[in-house]
């Protein structure tokens, strides 16, 4: 069997039905539906090719592919492995190769060490040495990606591989992970009896979860805990979801720009009287930072994760740390003979403040709203959809004040938080879940960095909201900037303006440039999800600017 079909059915055999990529002359073996059950989806760029499939990885907690050519067909993809790295999103990025008795790393037309530059973003970088080992590579590739901490993997190709003819046994039993590899259910009762010592002298704890969380299948246990032990939650931003947000427990996302957003002291109602803090499946990447939750009195730190995160990689070393099978620890948690102390009400002022800010109807002039009140209207007509955001200052009105109605619902990139990844993790959004609504908000500095695959959306029939927030600048930069009492250069942070509405019209979707709240509101509720839409908003950022960090 010739190679370029083993290939093709080896990722078949794996669940694989997408292929993100750009073509070019060294992987046109793969383009075309040579095997049946695999659509190769091409967008503009290989950022947005590699975006769409991590995010797609990330959102489905399942293997996602996409290929690149050569020199910077690979090099372009370099930023969407890097994101797969820090969002541990289970991602199989193959990319060709000059023929593999003809490469001489940098001195070869668009030829470049692709394996050693993806090394230290990949969890595994390998080029294919001999065509037999396909099988055997493949099948190495989808268990690194799909073990604990998931992650990104890369295999290169040398392009006179793909005609090559190779044996392959299918009688062969293969291993083929469909779900993440957790660590055994081991419980280590020491530990265990530690953590039930630790809460029941604790006179307040707070749960700070992470989306690992998720991908151990456990937020049932979560919620479960937190509601027997009336212990409150604090959410990473992309665990948001485990319970309800007008649960009294739940204390929603925290970002470090919030004090200034809500023009209130929230950090300090929520961490300075906890005095043990249980973290689960929590990553620094989650976005609830080491000085935000180590303010006010000395705190207890508990840990329980798939992996040893804290010992590895933290200055912060936890009082207790359990590594393991966070669904089976949970079990054994719920089964604690502890009675509740936390006072939720504590956060009253902060709650009444929450609402004042979310529900302000206050008109602006010159037809201007505020972010939290498009975030407010993007709550009211989701419906049961996906809320995607790009990188900006509204990234964090989004995490604060987004009110999604189940777990993975809402998605932004707390990872290395490329400019311009709204777009393309839209696209993956909707591919995975064609029957919901999906809108993304985005800045108009982020948005027209990937504005090209606007064409992907039309020719995949792919309809989503894009709310584009435009205030002519990169706002978070010059919100940094004119913290700087002797700044020049003003104007490298402005930008032209752009007709969003006519970019959006030139590639098959549709626009339109709403005036004050109502007319947004009044777009949103008469959207029928069968064209994508743009709706351009002028917005106004009128809360302080405050950094928590």
């Amino acid at each position: 069997m010739i190679f370029k079909e083993v290939l093709l059915r080896e990722l078949k055999r794996r669940g694989i039905k997408n292929i993100y990529g750009v073509p070019g002359r060294e992987n046109e073996h793969i383009l075309f539906n040579e095997v049946e059950g695999i659509e190769y989806i091409t967008t503009r760029t290989e950022f947005a090719a590699g975006i769409a499939a991590e995010f797609s990885g990330r959102m489905t907690n399942k293997p996602q592919v996409c290929f690149s050519t050569m020199g910077p067909g690979a090099t372009n993809m370099t930023t969407s492995v890097a994101s797969a790295m820090l969002n541990k999103s289970p991602l199989i990025f193959f990319s060709a190769q000059l023929e593999s008795d003809d490469k001489f790393y940098n001195i070869t037309h668009q030829c470049v060490n692709q394996t050693e530059i993806m090394k230290p973003i990949t969890k595994w970088s390998y080029e294919i040495q001999h065509p037999q080992e396909l099988p055997q590579v493949i099948n190495k590739a989808f268990k690194i990606a799909m073990t604990e901490p998931v992650g990104p993997v890369h295999i290169a190709i040398p392009t006179n591989y793909f005609e090559e003819d190779i044996k392959i046994n299918y009688d062969i039993d293969i291993n083929l992970p469909q779900q993440i590899i957790l660590p055994e259910p081991y419980i280590d009762r020491k530990l265990l009896n530690q953590v039930e010592e630790a809460l029941a002298v604790s006179k307040r704890t707070l749960c700070l979860v992470g989306q690992e969380v998720i991908r151990a299948d456990a937020q049932e246990e979560v919620a479960e805990l937190i509601r027997k032990f009336n212990i409150p939650l604090l959410s990473a931003a992309n665990a948001k979801g485990i319970l309800s947000e007008d649960d009294k427990l739940n204390y929603g996302s925290a970002s470090c720009y919030m004090e200034g957003i809500l023009q209130y002291n929230a950090l300090d109602d929520i961490f300075c009287d906890i005095d043990t803090l249980l973290f689960i499946g929590y990553k620094y990447v989650d976005d609830l930072l080491p000085k935000m939750w180590t303010r006010g009195i000395s705190k207890r730190i508990i840990t329980l994760s798939s992996d040893g995160f804290f010992s590895m990689y933290s200055k912060f070393k936890p009082d207790i740390e359990i590594v393991g099978n966070i669904k089976e620890y949970l079990k054994k948690f719920i089964e604690f003979k502890i009675f509740p102390k936390t006072d939720t009400q504590i956060l009253s002022g902060l709650k009444a403040q929450y609402f004042k800010v979310l529900n302000d109807d206050k008109q602006y002039p010159n037809g201007m709203i505020s972010a939290a009140q498009v975030i407010n209207s993007i709550n009211k007509y989701i419906n049961d959809g996906i809320f995607v955001t790009d990188i900006g200052y509204f990234r964090h009105h989004s995490i604060i004040f987004s009110r999604p109605r189940g777990i993975q619902k809402f998605f932004t990139d707390t990872g290395i938080s490329s400019f311009g990844v709204g777009l393309p993790s839209a696209i993956g959004a909707k591919m995975n879940n064609k029957d919901k609504r999906v809108i993304l908000l985005c800045g108009d500095g982020g948005f027209h960095a990937s504005s090209s695959d606007l064409a992907t959306l039309t020719k995949y029939n792919l309809p989503i909201i894009i709310i584009l927030l435009n205030n002519r600048c990169f706002n978070l930069i010059k919100l940094y900037q004119s913290r700087n009492t002797g700044k020049k250069n003003d104007n490298v942070v402005e930008l032209s303006d752009v007709n969003f509405v006519a970019l959006a019209k030139a590639n098959g979707c549709d626009g339109i440039h709403v005036n004050g709240l109502k007319e947004l509101n009044d777009v949103l509720e008469k959207y029928n999800d069968e064209k994508t839409l743009l709706i351009e908003v002028d917005v106004l950022y009128d809360d302080n600017f405050v950094i928590s960090f």
